[in-house]
């Protein structure tokens, strides 16, 4: 539960730092980001603007809607979210494509992934991402003209295609055109239990059977440690979480702050208890 607790709490800090981040709280009437294209593509109509069609919501209107320039928002509260009139005569309105804070909270997939709008930007076996928005090394067949829904941005895994095996990007690797990401499933994330010997989990339990308080898998004190982040990319070693990186049968495990006590197991029970 201490993962939801903090999900809570960071998801009440983002409705005050809405400009900050491009993402919707429920419907998103409290939505202040840029965004300014539809779902589609299309370009929005400034609010204060008659053309090409005649708003039924302005500035003037609206004023605590904060209809600022051509800015994807959600004046009448449309339980789809924000969006805007558009720069297209056949299209008078379309909603825009802004994704959930929540996505934004949790570096995790729900099923596939396609809604993913994390910031992991590395693939499994640890090659960096290439932009979206580049063509080198490779050309791309995504990209965030071609498939603005998507949220390609940046240089960060994405599911544009509906991929069954989750997130993946183009890479900055020559030699290889692209890779899956390794991004784990939610669902690993809210329940602190292991399946099996743990190598998936991917909780935050960080304390030892005896209590011990684990060292972070990215720091080399007190124990230099022979599993890094860098090292195992695919292991998920994040802060100093338990973690089950050499497929221990004994389940997950960590090293340790005590100089006299190099590593031991965690104590996570078994989800099928």
């Amino acid at each position: 539960m201490g993962l939801l607790y903090t999900a809570a709490f960071l998801l009440g800090a983002l409705i005050c730092t809405a400009y900050l981040l491009e993402c919707v709280n429920g419907i998103g009437t409290d939505y202040r980001g840029t965004k300014s294209r539809t779902n589609s593509g299309k370009i929005c109509q400034r609010w204060d603007s008659s053309y090409p069609h005649r708003p039924n919501f302005t500035p003037q209107s609206h004023p605590q809607a904060d209809l600022d320039s051509n800015f994807c928002r959600n004046p009448d509260g449309d339980s789809n979210g924000p969006w805007c009139y558009t720069t297209d005569l056949n299209a008078r309105w379309e909603y825009c494509n802004v994704p959930s804070c929540l996505a934004y909270i949790l570096e995790c997939i729900n099923e596939t992934g396609t809604d993913y709008r994390g910031t992991k930007s590395s693939t499994k076996s640890g090659k960096i991402c290439q932009r979206w928005d580049s063509s080198y090394p490779h050309r791309p067949n995504f990209t965030p003209q071609s498939h603005p829904q998507a949220d390609l941005d940046s240089n960060f895994c994405r599911n544009p295609d509906g991929d069954s095996n989750g997130p993946w990007c183009y890479t900055t690797d020559p030699n290889t055109r692209w890779e899956h990401c390794n991004v784990p499933s939610c669902f690993a994330y809210l329940l602190e239990c292991v399946n099996g010997i743990g190598t998936d989990y991917r909780g935050t339990k960080s304390r030892t059977n005896s209590g011990k308080i684990c060292q972070r898998w990215d720091s080399s004190y007190p124990h230099r440690p022979n599993f890094t982040p860098q090292s195992h990319p695919q292991a998920d070693l994040h802060s100093n979480f338990c973690r089950n990186p050499d497929g221990d049968s004994n389940g997950p495990w960590c090293y340790t702050t005590d100089p006299n006590a190099r590593w031991e197991h965690c104590n996570v029970p078994s989800c099928s208890g």
